[in-house]
């Protein structure tokens, strides 16, 4: 600064000073208060790039912007405005050098987040160049907003039409510019420079000013030694300038020096009339957005909408949350027309809402290494989703990410957007062995058999009783004159099978040992059929309701079935952890009761009170090997139609996966639970706006919405019906209904033979008799035929009245009887009707004889 001094006060010497012209950055204290102390004219003139950064701040704030990236074409002009931010720029902001800086396309690719708003500050030659290194590292895919602001009238060699989606073209108007600064089109246009333009205004209202009072702007020489005040007078430049066209004032620097702030004039800037125009590659139109004219922004168009953001989301595969969508029958994943998978997923449709709120579009990166992530103890780096976003590969994570604590030291979580979830026990419902005669298996065949020798043995007593004892109704006609039932040896089968009917086994013996054998035969019966129904209920509803295992403890203890959990999973490095803290506890517990020397009484104890089934389930999961991704788990479980093979995974995919495959059941309740959320970086802004809106989300009950989409529990009402809650199935009781049938066919069967058999009998009965077929007669030969054989005497007697009634038994005392039969008188009119006296019937016929 000393050698700055010397020298600028060897020119003030030397050479003189009319006025100075500051063009600097920076306030020169030393310098000014030697100029203010002699009165010499002073003009500070502002940054060049000043108008331009205030024209493009307060575009993008009508745009509603808050990120920019702003790329220069040298180093001066990136030096301007990191001077201008520094002042004040209500936007974050990140200064890029085109020119120099081979390397700043790829710092935009590394950008983390990725800004919604680009800006390019250059002259039409630069720019062409500028834009051709962006459009080679294929920059302008990503659907943001570019800004192509140009610092010289020479925009129209400039092609950017269908290599970008939406750009914005600020272009100065050239003949006003060659209006405001009073010069010919061709003068002005040629070689022009914002700086040159300034220069030559600044040159020209000097000029005017030096012609309107020769003794103004007088050259000074100045010693810097000398303290006496060579120019007396102050001349105030400000009040004769002409500012009526291209040059204009700015704003007054801030310095900290009371004389300094009476001698520091506002400094000079220019004004520039900028058009400011939009271009869509999908529409291939040019839209007028607004003017900026005198400093201030008149909008054209009223819909100046904001550009959407552009965000990378971290996302790996994780049913029902982020998968790939699929051919239903062949399984293969379906791509877009830009040959990327098409994501699906309750986080698609989280993201997807999200974006529609908060104006943003996205791109989904999955992490090369790793799946949610994990850290590397040797070298503390993190892979997977959490890596991604520590090392800024993505702006914010949405998937089945777990809140870890460990995992919080590295990156930000927001509100949770879904409820608890933990780990639970999925299994394969029990296959139940469908028979046509399943009812039959309710008893054991020696049961069966011993039923069926009771029923034979049972039929032959009542056969044998039935007829050697005295007093059965064969053996005892006297005591039972009507006709009895006659136990014959198909009579007692009969009797004995109809018996297990509910209408029973009909009339029973007439003998008192027949019924003392009958009456416990019956009891029998009863007992049986009491037995078998409520076996079979009970059958059938433990054969639906049963369930292996009911915890994990339950688990725990038994060796018959096998489970497994995913490799490197949450779930695993649970079972992992919590045999770290068993192991932990055993051997503190341990220590203690081995070093205690007064208390030692204290650690007698006879079961060591913390469970060691922590480590009992792991060595069985490494016995089981754990599976590469939960698909092969449900896989295995659904191949185990035993039910002796169980997965412990994430209670919420398991939920998922029983909603769409009948075959499965969760077993127990849910444990080690904890919130799904969305993960940022550390210290994002984003992390406000999230977690405003997914509050937004819960209270209008859209989570709710979304857990009823992808947990749709209806349609387990299908299910219900295919494993036989509904009822007893056909195939079940098919056995019952083939037997009907086979009794059906038996006894038409049965009824073909009998009709046989009655017709062979009866004609070999009618050749036996020598029965004859003959013509039959005509009436006349019948009737003379019965006339002559007629034979009054040979009528035969109607029967005796006791005979009727008595039926061979002895006549009671207590009955009289008449002497002989006398049948009731018949009337005339009664007997000349059958006669036919009274009638046309024929008198051939012969007459009725009593």
């Amino acid at each position: 600064m000393a050698n700055n001094f010397n020298k600028f006060c060897e020119i003030l010497s030397t050479e003189g000073v009319s006025v100075v012209l500051d063009f600097t950055y920076h306030i020169w204290q030393e310098g000014l208060e030697l100029l203010a102390k002699q009165n010499v004219p002073y003009l500070r003139v502002d940054r060049l790039l000043s108008p331009f950064l205030q024209l493009f701040a307060e575009f993008l704030h009508q745009k509603g912007g808050n990120d920019v990236v702003l790329i220069f074409q040298n180093e001066q002009d990136k030096y301007e405005a990191l001077l201008h931010i520094v002042d004040g720029y209500r936007f974050r902001t990140l200064l890029l050098n085109a020119g120099d800086d081979n390397e700043f396309v790829q710092r935009i690719e590394r950008l983390r987040p990725s800004p919604s708003y680009y800006a390019i500050f250059a002259r039409g030659t630069n720019m062409n160049n500028i834009f051709e290194k962006i459009n080679k590292g294929n920059i302008f895919l990503r659907p943001t907003e570019w800004h192509f602001v140009f610092l010289d009238p020479r925009d129209r060699g400039f092609k950017y039409k269908k290599q970008v989606e939406f750009a914005n073209k600020f272009t100065m108007n050239a003949k006003s510019l060659c209006r405001s600064m009073r010069m010919k089109d061709t003068y002005c246009l040629s070689g022009f420079t914002i700086q040159r333009g300034l220069l030559l205004e600044i040159f020209r209202s000097l000029t005017y000013l030096k012609q309107y009072n020769m003794d103004w702007l007088n050259p000074l020489y100045i010693d810097c030694n000398e303290t006496e005040v060579i120019n007396p007078y102050k001349l105030d430049l400000l009040t004769h300038l002409d500012l009526q066209y291209f040059l204009t004032f700015s704003t007054v620097p801030v310095v900290d020096n009371e004389i300094l702030e009476e001698f520091i004039p506002p400094m000079l800037t220019y004004n520039v009339n900028v058009s400011i125009n939009f271009y869509s590659s999908e529409h291939e139109a040019v839209t007028d957005l607004a003017l900026w004219q005198n400093g201030e922004l008149r909008k054209i168009n009223e819909t100046i909408s904001p550009a959407k953001r552009f965000f990378r989301i971290g996302m790996t595969e994780a049913i029902p949350w982020n998968y790939y969508r699929r051919d239903p029958r062949t399984g293969k994943v379906i791509l877009d027309r830009n040959g990327k998978p098409i994501w699906e997923g309750y986080c698609i449709d989280f993201v997807n809402t999200l974006a529609l709120k908060l104006n943003f579009v996205y791109e989904i990166v999955e992490p090369t290494k790793g799946k949610f992530g994990k850290r590397n103890p040797k070298t503390g780096e993190w892979d997977g989703i959490v890596g991604d976003l520590v090392t800024g590969e993505t702006d914010f994570a949405v998937t089945a990410l777990k809140m870890y604590s460990e995992r919080e030291e590295v990156i930000d979580y927001i509100a949770p957007y879904f409820e608890q979830t933990g780990i639970s026990i999925v299994m394969r419902k029990p296959v139940r062995q469908t028979s046509l005669f399943k009812f039959m298996t309710v008893l054991r065949l020696e049961v069966w058999l011993s039923i069926i020798a009771a029923l034979n043995a049972t039929a032959v007593m009542i056969w044998l009783m039935d007829k050697y004892s005295p007093y059965s109704a064969r053996n005892n006609k006297e005591a039972y004159p009507y006709p009895c039932r006659e136990f014959t040896l198909r009579e007692s089968f009969w009797f004995a099978l109809t018996s297990f009917t509910p209408q029973g086994g009909g009339e029973a013996p007439k003998a008192v040992s027949g019924r003392i054998l009958v009456a416990a035969y019956w009891l029998f019966v009863v007992l049986m059929l009491a037995t078998f129904t409520a076996n079979l209920a009970a059958f059938l509803t433990v054969e639906r309701m049963q369930t292996p295992v009911q915890s994990l403890e339950q688990l725990a203890r038994q060796s018959r079935i096998n489970y497994t959990v995913v490799s490197e999973s949450d779930t695993h490095q649970y079972f992992i952890n919590m045999k770290f803290a068993e192991d932990t506890l055993y051997r503190m517990w341990k220590e203690l009761s081995l070093n205690a020397s007064e208390d030692y009484h204290k650690f007698r104890i006879w079961d060591y009170p913390i469970k060691e089934q922590y480590g009992h389930i792991l060595l069985a999961i490494n016995g089981s090997n754990p599976v590469v991704n939960a698909n092969e788990g449900f896989r295995k479980v659904n191949e185990h139609e035993n039910a002796d093979f169980a997965f412990i995974h994430d209670s919420s995919e398991i939920k998922y996966e029983i909603t769409h495959n009948c075959n499965l059941t969760e077993v127990g309740e849910v444990f080690a639970e904890q919130p799904y959320a969305v993960a940022v970086q550390q210290g994002s802004h984003l992390t406000d706006e999230f977690s405003f809106t997914i509050l937004e989300l819960q209270k209008d009950r859209y989570f709710e919405e979304l857990k009823a989409k992808y947990w749709n529990y209806s349609l387990l009402r299908e299910c219900a019906l295919a494993d036989g809650q509904g009822g007893i199935t056909l195939e079940s009781l098919g056995g019952v209904f083939i037997a009907t049938l086979f009794g059906l066919g038996l006894a038409m069967v049965t009824l073909g033979v009998e009709l046989f058999y009655y017709k062979r009998k009866h004609i070999n009965s009618a050749t036996k008799r020598g029965v004859i077929k003959v013509k039959p007669v005509n009436e006349d030969i019948v009737s003379e035929a019965w006339n002559e054989n007629k034979d009054t005497n040979k009528i035969t007697p109607p029967p005796l009245f006791e005979q009727l009634t008595f039926r061979g038994k002895t006549i009671p005392p207590n009955i009289t009887l008449g002497d002989s039969f006398k049948p009731r008188q018949i009337s005339k009119k009664i007997r000349q009707k059958l006669s036919g006296e009274a009638t046309n019937e024929d008198p051939k016929l012969p007459p009725y004889v009593e």
